[in-house]
Protein backbone atom coordinates (compact mmCIF):
# COMPACT_ATOMS: atom_id res chain seq x y z
CA UNK A 1 0.00 0.00 0.00
CA UNK A 2 0.65 3.73 0.99
CA UNK A 3 3.49 2.75 3.13
CA UNK A 4 5.79 0.61 1.02
CA UNK A 5 8.46 3.37 -0.42
CA UNK A 6 8.95 5.01 3.12
CA UNK A 7 11.61 2.93 4.63
CA UNK A 8 13.78 -0.17 4.07
CA UNK A 9 15.27 -3.10 6.06
CA UNK A 10 17.56 -5.28 6.18
CA UNK A 11 18.43 -8.60 8.25
CA UNK A 12 15.32 -9.74 10.58
CA UNK A 13 14.32 -11.35 13.51
CA UNK A 14 10.66 -11.22 14.69
CA UNK A 15 9.40 -11.94 18.03
CA UNK A 16 5.27 -11.84 18.12
CA UNK A 17 4.47 -11.61 21.35
CA UNK A 18 1.21 -14.01 20.22
CA UNK A 19 -0.84 -14.19 16.89
CA UNK A 20 -4.29 -13.71 19.04
CA UNK A 21 -2.90 -10.62 20.52
CA UNK A 22 -1.37 -9.05 17.51
CA UNK A 23 -4.42 -9.48 15.93
CA UNK A 24 -6.74 -7.83 18.79
CA UNK A 25 -4.59 -4.96 19.50
CA UNK A 26 -4.09 -4.03 15.94
CA UNK A 27 -6.24 -5.20 13.73
CA UNK A 28 -9.17 -5.23 15.61
CA UNK A 29 -8.32 -2.02 17.60
CA UNK A 30 -6.16 0.84 15.86
CA UNK A 31 -8.78 2.51 13.24
CA UNK A 32 -6.92 1.95 10.09
CA UNK A 33 -5.70 -1.54 10.33
CA UNK A 34 -9.67 -2.27 11.76
CA UNK A 35 -10.83 -0.15 8.51
CA UNK A 36 -9.12 -1.91 5.98
CA UNK A 37 -9.75 -5.57 7.43
CA UNK A 38 -13.14 -4.76 7.74
CA UNK A 39 -15.65 -5.33 4.58
CA UNK A 40 -15.30 -2.06 3.41
CA UNK A 41 -11.83 -2.31 3.17
CA UNK A 42 -9.60 -5.89 2.09
CA UNK A 43 -12.54 -7.62 3.95
CA UNK A 44 -9.96 -9.89 6.17
CA UNK A 45 -12.24 -11.03 8.50
CA UNK A 46 -13.57 -13.85 6.60
CA UNK A 47 -9.65 -15.35 8.45
CA UNK A 48 -11.64 -15.98 11.87
CA UNK A 49 -14.76 -17.87 10.17
CA UNK A 50 -12.20 -19.84 8.05
CA UNK A 51 -10.03 -20.99 10.93
CA UNK A 52 -13.53 -22.09 12.46
CA UNK A 53 -14.69 -23.95 9.84
CA UNK A 54 -11.47 -25.52 8.42
CA UNK A 55 -9.60 -27.01 11.67
CA UNK A 56 -11.35 -30.04 13.02
CA UNK A 57 -8.94 -28.92 16.19
CA UNK A 58 -11.00 -27.78 19.38
CA UNK A 59 -11.63 -24.03 19.63
CA UNK A 60 -9.75 -23.98 23.34
CA UNK A 61 -6.58 -25.76 21.59
CA UNK A 62 -6.36 -23.65 18.56
CA UNK A 63 -6.71 -20.71 21.19
CA UNK A 64 -4.00 -21.99 23.31
CA UNK A 65 -1.50 -22.20 19.40
CA UNK A 66 -2.51 -19.06 18.80
CA UNK A 67 -1.51 -17.45 22.30
CA UNK A 68 1.50 -18.58 22.33
CA UNK A 69 4.99 -16.74 21.29
CA UNK A 70 6.52 -17.33 17.97
CA UNK A 71 10.16 -16.27 16.94
CA UNK A 72 10.97 -15.39 12.48
CA UNK A 73 14.49 -15.44 11.85
CA UNK A 74 15.18 -14.01 8.10
CA UNK A 75 17.61 -12.94 5.76
CA UNK A 76 14.44 -10.45 3.74
CA UNK A 77 14.70 -7.26 3.40
CA UNK A 78 11.72 -6.09 4.47
CA UNK A 79 10.09 -2.57 3.88
CA UNK A 80 7.51 -0.83 6.39
CA UNK A 81 5.10 -1.52 4.01
CA UNK A 82 5.70 -5.05 4.16
CA UNK A 83 5.93 -5.59 8.08
CA UNK A 84 2.97 -3.28 8.66
CA UNK A 85 0.84 -4.92 6.15
CA UNK A 86 -2.65 -4.47 7.12
CA UNK A 87 -3.79 -7.79 5.00
CA UNK A 88 -2.40 -9.86 7.98
CA UNK A 89 -3.09 -13.36 6.63
CA UNK A 90 -0.14 -12.56 3.59
CA UNK A 91 1.70 -10.80 5.81
CA UNK A 92 2.41 -14.12 8.08
CA UNK A 93 2.39 -16.56 5.12
CA UNK A 94 5.28 -14.17 3.66
CA UNK A 95 7.23 -13.94 7.37
CA UNK A 96 7.16 -18.14 6.95
CA UNK A 97 8.30 -18.67 3.41
CA UNK A 98 10.86 -16.29 3.77
CA UNK A 99 12.45 -17.32 7.43
CA UNK A 100 15.31 -19.17 7.65
CA UNK A 101 14.46 -20.65 11.13
CA UNK A 102 10.97 -20.11 13.27
CA UNK A 103 10.25 -20.91 16.68
CA UNK A 104 6.82 -21.63 18.08
CA UNK A 105 6.63 -21.58 21.58
CA UNK A 106 3.62 -24.13 21.84
CA UNK A 107 3.00 -27.95 22.32
CA UNK A 108 -0.34 -27.62 20.85
CA UNK A 109 1.36 -29.94 17.70
CA UNK A 110 -1.92 -30.98 15.91
CA UNK A 111 -3.23 -27.65 15.13
CA UNK A 112 0.25 -26.54 13.89
CA UNK A 113 -0.03 -29.50 11.47
CA UNK A 114 -3.66 -28.66 10.74
CA UNK A 115 -2.75 -24.72 10.24
CA UNK A 116 0.45 -25.56 8.40
CA UNK A 117 -1.24 -27.67 5.72
CA UNK A 118 -4.84 -26.65 5.52
CA UNK A 119 -4.20 -22.78 5.93
CA UNK A 120 -0.78 -22.00 4.91
CA UNK A 121 -1.01 -25.17 2.23
CA UNK A 122 2.04 -26.79 3.28
CA UNK A 123 2.38 -30.58 1.94
CA UNK A 124 3.47 -33.03 4.75
CA UNK A 125 6.18 -35.39 3.63
CA UNK A 126 6.43 -37.34 7.20
CA UNK A 127 5.43 -35.83 11.17
CA UNK A 128 9.14 -34.44 10.96
CA UNK A 129 9.45 -32.52 7.43
CA UNK A 130 6.95 -30.07 5.83
CA UNK A 131 7.79 -28.46 2.00
CA UNK A 132 6.27 -25.06 1.46
CA UNK A 133 6.89 -23.10 -1.60
CA UNK A 134 9.19 -25.38 -2.67
CA UNK A 135 11.04 -25.16 0.48
CA UNK A 136 11.81 -27.47 3.25
CA UNK A 137 11.22 -27.38 6.81
CA UNK A 138 12.49 -29.69 9.10
CA UNK A 139 10.46 -30.13 12.57
CA UNK A 140 11.56 -30.60 15.74
CA UNK A 141 8.97 -31.02 18.88
CA UNK A 142 9.84 -30.97 22.73
CA UNK A 143 7.60 -29.45 25.73
CA UNK A 144 8.71 -26.15 24.82
CA UNK A 145 6.99 -26.22 21.53
CA UNK A 146 7.56 -26.92 17.47
CA UNK A 147 10.47 -25.33 15.63
CA UNK A 148 11.18 -25.14 12.06
CA UNK A 149 14.78 -25.55 10.66
CA UNK A 150 16.61 -24.54 14.15
CA UNK A 151 17.43 -26.31 17.24
CA UNK A 152 14.76 -25.93 20.29
CA UNK A 153 15.61 -22.98 22.69
CA UNK A 154 13.51 -21.78 25.51
CA UNK A 155 11.82 -18.26 24.72
CA UNK A 156 12.58 -15.16 26.53
CA UNK A 157 10.12 -12.37 27.33
CA UNK A 158 9.89 -9.26 24.75
CA UNK A 159 9.20 -5.77 25.06
CA UNK A 160 5.94 -5.41 23.25
CA UNK A 161 3.76 -6.66 21.09
CA UNK A 162 6.28 -7.41 18.20
CA UNK A 163 9.91 -6.96 18.99
CA UNK A 164 13.41 -7.97 17.19
CA UNK A 165 16.58 -6.69 15.14
CA UNK A 166 17.01 -6.10 12.04
CA UNK A 167 19.56 -3.80 9.81
CA UNK A 168 19.02 -0.79 7.12
CA UNK A 169 16.47 0.82 8.15
CA UNK A 170 17.78 4.04 6.76
CA UNK A 171 20.18 1.82 4.04
CA UNK A 172 23.14 1.77 6.56
CA UNK A 173 24.13 -1.50 7.82
CA UNK A 174 23.62 -0.73 11.30
CA UNK A 175 22.22 -2.88 13.58
CA UNK A 176 18.21 -1.66 15.07
CA UNK A 177 16.29 -3.03 17.68
CA UNK A 178 12.07 -2.54 17.52
CA UNK A 179 9.36 -2.83 19.49
CA UNK A 180 5.93 -2.11 18.46
CA UNK A 181 2.92 -1.43 21.19
CA UNK A 182 -0.64 -0.07 21.11
CA UNK A 183 -1.63 2.96 22.74
CA UNK A 184 -4.60 4.73 22.70
CA UNK A 185 -5.69 3.06 19.78
CA UNK A 186 -2.45 4.36 18.16
CA UNK A 187 0.20 1.88 17.08
CA UNK A 188 3.76 2.75 18.72
CA UNK A 189 6.71 1.34 16.53
CA UNK A 190 10.20 2.51 17.88
CA UNK A 191 13.58 1.49 15.91
CA UNK A 192 16.81 2.34 18.16
CA UNK A 193 20.47 1.87 17.01
CA UNK A 194 23.79 2.49 19.43
CA UNK A 195 25.48 2.26 15.85
CA UNK A 196 24.10 4.79 13.33
CA UNK A 197 24.55 8.41 13.25
CA UNK A 198 22.73 10.71 11.96
CA UNK A 199 23.75 13.08 9.22
CA UNK A 200 20.78 15.84 9.31
CA UNK A 201 20.40 18.60 11.44
CA UNK A 202 18.23 19.03 13.66
CA UNK A 203 15.15 21.54 13.91
CA UNK A 204 11.98 22.17 16.30
CA UNK A 205 9.07 21.93 15.55
CA UNK A 206 7.13 24.34 17.42
CA UNK A 207 8.77 26.80 14.10
CA UNK A 208 5.91 25.92 12.31
CA UNK A 209 3.36 25.94 14.38
CA UNK A 210 1.80 28.77 13.21
CA UNK A 211 2.50 28.19 9.70
CA UNK A 212 -0.07 26.82 7.52
CA UNK A 213 1.17 23.31 5.72
CA UNK A 214 -1.20 21.68 3.56
CA UNK A 215 -0.81 18.65 1.23
CA UNK A 216 -1.14 14.64 2.40
CA UNK A 217 2.29 13.77 2.86
CA UNK A 218 4.44 16.54 4.74
CA UNK A 219 8.27 15.59 5.04
CA UNK A 220 10.38 18.17 7.34
CA UNK A 221 14.17 18.66 7.45
CA UNK A 222 16.85 21.84 8.50
CA UNK A 223 19.12 22.77 5.32
CA UNK A 224 21.60 25.02 4.45
CA UNK A 225 21.67 27.46 1.49
CA UNK A 226 24.63 25.66 -0.07
CA UNK A 227 21.92 22.16 -0.38
CA UNK A 228 18.75 23.95 -1.83
CA UNK A 229 19.38 23.45 -5.35
CA UNK A 230 20.16 19.76 -4.45
CA UNK A 231 17.06 19.56 -2.50
CA UNK A 232 14.68 21.14 -4.90
CA UNK A 233 16.12 19.71 -8.01
CA UNK A 234 14.82 16.33 -6.72
CA UNK A 235 10.81 17.85 -6.92
CA UNK A 236 11.32 20.26 -9.66
CA UNK A 237 11.28 18.19 -12.73
CA UNK A 238 12.17 17.75 -15.78
CA UNK A 239 14.78 20.64 -15.33
CA UNK A 240 16.53 22.43 -18.43
CA UNK A 241 19.30 24.06 -17.86
CA UNK A 242 17.87 27.67 -17.69
CA UNK A 243 15.32 26.12 -14.69
CA UNK A 244 19.16 24.82 -12.81
CA UNK A 245 20.41 28.01 -12.75
CA UNK A 246 17.00 29.66 -11.72
CA UNK A 247 16.46 27.42 -8.63
CA UNK A 248 20.92 28.60 -8.19
CA UNK A 249 19.50 32.35 -8.76
CA UNK A 250 17.15 31.67 -5.83
CA UNK A 251 19.56 29.97 -3.16
CA UNK A 252 21.60 32.97 -3.79
CA UNK A 253 18.66 35.33 -2.49
CA UNK A 254 17.49 33.21 0.79
CA UNK A 255 18.53 35.28 3.58
CA UNK A 256 19.29 32.97 6.28
CA UNK A 257 22.04 30.30 5.87
CA UNK A 258 20.07 27.41 7.33
CA UNK A 259 16.21 27.06 7.54
CA UNK A 260 13.45 24.31 7.53
CA UNK A 261 12.00 22.72 4.04
CA UNK A 262 8.96 20.63 3.80
CA UNK A 263 7.99 19.07 1.06
CA UNK A 264 4.19 18.57 0.72
CA UNK A 265 2.70 15.88 -1.79
CA UNK A 266 -1.09 14.99 -2.04
CA UNK A 267 -1.58 11.02 -2.30
CA UNK A 268 -4.89 12.00 -4.22
CA UNK A 269 -3.70 14.25 -6.49
CA UNK A 270 -0.87 15.49 -8.51
CA UNK A 271 -0.33 18.49 -6.18
CA UNK A 272 3.17 19.75 -5.15
CA UNK A 273 4.21 22.36 -2.63
CA UNK A 274 7.74 23.10 -1.36
CA UNK A 275 7.45 25.02 1.92
CA UNK A 276 10.84 27.12 2.67
CA UNK A 277 10.64 28.58 6.37
CA UNK A 278 12.83 31.79 5.01
CA UNK A 279 13.12 34.88 3.90
CA UNK A 280 14.37 36.00 0.58
CA UNK A 281 15.56 39.42 -1.13
CA UNK A 282 12.69 40.40 -3.17
CA UNK A 283 14.19 43.20 -4.34
CA UNK A 284 16.58 40.84 -6.08
CA UNK A 285 13.37 38.67 -7.00
CA UNK A 286 11.47 41.81 -8.26
CA UNK A 287 14.68 42.52 -10.59
CA UNK A 288 14.74 39.09 -11.87
CA UNK A 289 10.57 38.58 -12.38
CA UNK A 290 11.17 41.90 -14.56
CA UNK A 291 13.56 41.07 -16.37
CA UNK A 292 12.07 38.03 -17.68
CA UNK A 293 8.70 39.47 -17.67
CA UNK A 294 6.82 36.98 -15.29
CA UNK A 295 3.30 37.13 -14.72
CA UNK A 296 2.77 38.32 -10.96
CA UNK A 297 -0.34 38.20 -8.83
CA UNK A 298 -1.50 38.79 -4.72
CA UNK A 299 -3.31 36.41 -2.77
CA UNK A 300 -4.04 38.23 0.84
CA UNK A 301 -0.43 38.80 1.87
CA UNK A 302 1.23 36.70 -0.61
CA UNK A 303 2.73 37.83 -3.82
CA UNK A 304 3.62 35.43 -6.66
CA UNK A 305 4.82 34.96 -9.69
CA UNK A 306 3.98 32.13 -12.16
CA UNK A 307 7.87 31.06 -12.33
CA UNK A 308 7.61 28.32 -14.88
CA UNK A 309 7.82 29.18 -18.78
CA UNK A 310 3.63 29.69 -19.84
CA UNK A 311 3.72 26.69 -22.52
CA UNK A 312 4.75 24.46 -19.93
CA UNK A 313 2.06 22.07 -19.26
CA UNK A 314 2.84 21.83 -14.97
CA UNK A 315 3.59 25.04 -14.25
CA UNK A 316 4.94 26.13 -11.09
CA UNK A 317 3.98 29.40 -9.21
CA UNK A 318 6.52 31.12 -6.57
CA UNK A 319 4.05 32.27 -3.51
CA UNK A 320 6.23 34.79 -1.08
CA UNK A 321 5.54 36.80 2.17
CA UNK A 322 8.57 38.13 4.42
CA UNK A 323 9.58 34.95 6.16
CA UNK A 324 8.33 32.22 3.59
CA UNK A 325 8.43 31.40 0.45
CA UNK A 326 6.93 28.30 -1.45
CA UNK A 327 6.98 26.56 -4.88
CA UNK A 328 4.28 24.92 -5.93
CA UNK A 329 1.82 23.22 -8.98
CA UNK A 330 -1.43 24.96 -7.24
CA UNK A 331 -3.24 27.43 -8.92
CA UNK A 332 -3.36 30.87 -7.59
CA UNK A 333 -7.25 30.61 -7.32
CA UNK A 334 -6.51 26.80 -5.37
CA UNK A 335 -3.81 27.88 -3.60
CA UNK A 336 -5.86 30.97 -2.44
CA UNK A 337 -8.69 28.95 -0.61
CA UNK A 338 -5.50 27.10 1.06
CA UNK A 339 -4.33 29.89 2.32
CA UNK A 340 -7.61 31.18 3.99
CA UNK A 341 -9.25 28.20 4.91
CA UNK A 342 -6.47 25.37 5.97
CA UNK A 343 -5.72 25.22 9.81
CA UNK A 344 -2.51 26.34 10.90
CA UNK A 345 0.07 23.50 11.59
CA UNK A 346 -0.86 23.69 15.43
CA UNK A 347 -4.26 23.22 15.16
CA UNK A 348 -4.25 20.35 12.84
CA UNK A 349 -5.48 16.95 14.55
CA UNK A 350 -1.61 14.92 14.02
CA UNK A 351 0.23 18.07 15.53
CA UNK A 352 -0.55 16.86 18.96
CA UNK A 353 0.57 13.28 18.18
CA UNK A 354 4.33 14.36 17.34
CA UNK A 355 5.72 12.96 20.77
CA UNK A 356 9.36 15.07 20.34
CA UNK A 357 8.43 18.37 18.99
CA UNK A 358 12.15 19.72 19.47
CA UNK A 359 15.73 17.86 18.56
CA UNK A 360 14.28 16.33 15.52
CA UNK A 361 16.23 15.38 12.32
CA UNK A 362 13.29 14.29 10.07
CA UNK A 363 9.47 14.81 10.86
CA UNK A 364 7.01 13.35 8.61
CA UNK A 365 3.50 12.77 8.39
CA UNK A 366 0.75 11.13 6.29
CA UNK A 367 -2.79 11.94 6.50
CA UNK A 368 -4.42 8.52 5.00
CA UNK A 369 -8.04 10.00 5.80
CA UNK A 370 -8.71 10.98 2.07
CA UNK A 371 -7.03 8.65 0.13
CA UNK A 372 -9.61 6.34 2.48
CA UNK A 373 -12.73 8.24 1.52
CA UNK A 374 -11.85 8.40 -2.23
CA UNK A 375 -10.67 4.54 -2.73
CA UNK A 376 -13.46 2.67 0.13
CA UNK A 377 -15.39 5.18 0.13
CA UNK A 378 -14.59 5.20 4.21
CA UNK A 379 -14.93 8.09 7.08
CA UNK A 380 -11.81 7.76 9.07
CA UNK A 381 -9.00 10.27 10.63
CA UNK A 382 -6.28 8.24 9.83
CA UNK A 383 -2.93 9.01 9.90
CA UNK A 384 0.99 7.93 10.11
CA UNK A 385 3.61 10.08 11.93
CA UNK A 386 7.55 9.24 11.74
CA UNK A 387 10.02 10.74 14.37
CA UNK A 388 13.78 10.34 13.73
CA UNK A 389 16.17 11.79 16.39
CA UNK A 390 19.49 11.47 18.38
CA UNK A 391 18.36 10.92 21.86
CA UNK A 392 21.63 10.92 23.60
CA UNK A 393 23.75 8.63 21.59
CA UNK A 394 20.57 6.17 21.05
CA UNK A 395 19.36 7.23 17.22
CA UNK A 396 15.54 6.35 17.34
CA UNK A 397 13.22 6.31 14.45
CA UNK A 398 9.71 6.76 16.25
CA UNK A 399 6.47 5.36 13.30
CA UNK A 400 2.83 6.04 14.97
CA UNK A 401 -0.52 4.95 12.70
CA UNK A 402 -3.70 5.34 14.10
Amino acid sequence: MILVTLFTFGETTIRVKSPLDVYTEIYETVPFYRFVNSTEGIGQDYIKKLLSTTLESTNTNIQNFLNAPMVFYSDKNYTVGELFNPNYFNLLFDMIVNSKSIGIYSAEYEVFDEIFTKIFGANKVSDDLYTLEEKNFAVQKNNEGIFLNMEPTTYNNSKGLVSGSLENILNENKRWDFYVTVESRTLKATFESKDYRGTKKNFDSTLLENKKLFGEFLNTQKLDKTSFKTYSEKFLTPLDEESINVIGFIANIIKEEEFIAVSSQSISNNELNLFFEASIDTSKLKEFAEARNLEEGKIGTYNYYLWSNQSVENQVYLYFVEDEFIFSNVLPDKMNVYLSEISRFKNTKYYGEIERKEGLDNLLILDISNYLSKNFYGSLDSWLIKEEYDNDGMYTVEIKIR
